[in-house]
């Protein structure tokens, strides 16, 4: 019965059935929200943005998108990455270097010098702590010192959360990305490794300083990551995980709510409808998207390479000031490339998600359990460089851990469980 119910756990948590689930939710949500009239009243004209609800196609082509994502999972899995640690680790951390000043470079107007330097500095940290991945209690407190140092910075000119202009500015500001990494990262390994008690007060603080970043994706990645990392490693039960999602979700309905009222002025749909009118939003957009650039693409790499996907609401809503719109995870590569654009996003997504699957140990789970997390995040928001650089970050970190060693799972968690609850 014990091995049944892990086998039933670890299937549940595997990349082609969880991501597939929470798609699955994410449309029926979207379909829901035209069918709820104080959602309706809000999404369509004249008080709402759009003239219909989101047509056949643009579930057909979401559908698509999972069905790719399904079977590219099996393609990673068979990938022999890991006996190619080597060639692949090297190649990857270069990949990292390329990307963070590719962002850069897109995003800020600084000499090629400083972006060059800024991502070398990055790229360095990333290799020292790839060093010193078994010493957890290392990891733990340099991942903790630098979450709460870029917390501060993002916080120093007050919280983002409180200002429509201050979390725009956030949103794009490097110290908010390296302190939602940092921070999940932090959470996984305390779950993973040390006292419950003393890991969750720790992880719900992360998690209050990401919302006060104005950001709901954060306090969800540290608190979701946590949940799932836990429930693999079997730190936590399914009764734990299932109450910590609950409060994960008054705490989306409250920051969410809070957050439209500050960016809208005036708010009138009830906060226990709001998960239903973000989503009918987010899909409406995809399914605008899919109007303009079915089936061959329309903007052919600009949205890709847009770091704050701001060119969303210009090019797709037509709106005159940009703003930061969500398009789903299938939106950009839609708007750039059309129905190639979304099987290449979720073909790269799935054999990435199937690779980090198939490397498990202690450690790498809590790597995946992060890159699943991430993955269930950009459902919603639609992928970035700035993602790019986050998946890559923790794939270089996995292979750094060496060859996969079946054993290891269980004879680490056997040393978690006499030492940290004794």
């Amino acid at each position: 019965m014990r091995y049944t119910k892990r086998l039933k756990t670890d299937d549940l948590l595997s990349p082609e059935i969880s991501v597939a689930i929470v798609y699955f939710v994410f449309l029926f949500f979207a379909f829901i929200s035209f069918k709820i009239a104080n959602t309706r009243e809000f999404l369509l004209i004249p008080r709402g943005y759009f003239a219909n609800a989101p047509s056949f196609l643009a579930y057909v082509i979401s559908l698509l998108g999972v069905a790719v994502l399904f079977f590219s999972v099996k393609i990673g899995r068979k990938l022999a990455v890991a006996q190619a640690v080597a060639f692949a680790t090297p190649v990857v951390l270069a990949c990292v270097f390329a990307t963070a000043s590719l962002a850069l470079y897109l995003t800020f107007p600084l000499p090629v010098l400083a972006i060059f330097t800024i991502s070398g500095s990055y790229t360095f940290l990333l290799w020292f702590i790839s060093k010193r991945l078994h010493d957890v209690d290392f990891l733990i407190s340099i991942s903790l010192v630098l979450a709460f140092f870029f917390s501060f910075l993002t916080l120093l000119g007050g919280a983002p959360i409180l200002s429509a202009a201050s979390r725009q500015a956030a949103a794009i500001a490097p110290a908010r990305a390296l302190f939602h990494g940092f921070a999940v990262f932090s959470a996984v390994l305390l779950i993973a490794f040390y006292e419950k008690r003393k890991a969750t007060a720790t992880i719900f603080l992360l998690a209050i300083l990401a919302a006060l970043s104005g950001f709901k994706s954060d306090a969800t990645a540290i608190l979701v990551s946590a949940g799932i990392a836990g429930l693999l490693l079997k730190r936590i039960s399914a009764k734990e995980l299932l109450l910590g999602l609950t409060g994960v979700i008054f705490l989306l309905t409250a920051v969410s709510t809070y957050i439209a009222g500050i960016s809208y002025g005036a708010w009138k749909v009830a906060p226990h409808l709001y998960i239903f009118y973000r989503t009918g939003l987010t899909f409406s957009v995809f399914d605008r998207v899919v109007q303009l650039s079915f089936p061959f693409g329309y903007l052919h790499g600009s949205t890709l390479l847009s770091t704050t996907q701001e060119i969303v609401s210009t090019a797709v809503l037509g709106y005159k000031e940009p703003h930061i719109i969500t398009s789903t995870l299938l939106g950009p590569g839609m708007l750039d490339f059309g129905v190639f654009g979304v099987v290449l996003t979720c073909a790269s997504l799935g054999i990435y998600l199937g690779m980090m699957h198939d490397l498990r140990d202690a450690m790498r789970t809590c790597l995946y359990a992060i890159a699943l997390t991430h993955t269930f995040i950009l459902i919603e928001v639609g992928v970035q460089l700035s993602s790019i650089i986050f998946y890559l970050s923790l794939l270089y970190l996995a292979l750094s851990c060496g060859k996969p060693r079946p054993a290891i799972v269980s004879v680490e968690l056997q040393k978690i469980k006499t030492t940290a609850d004794s």
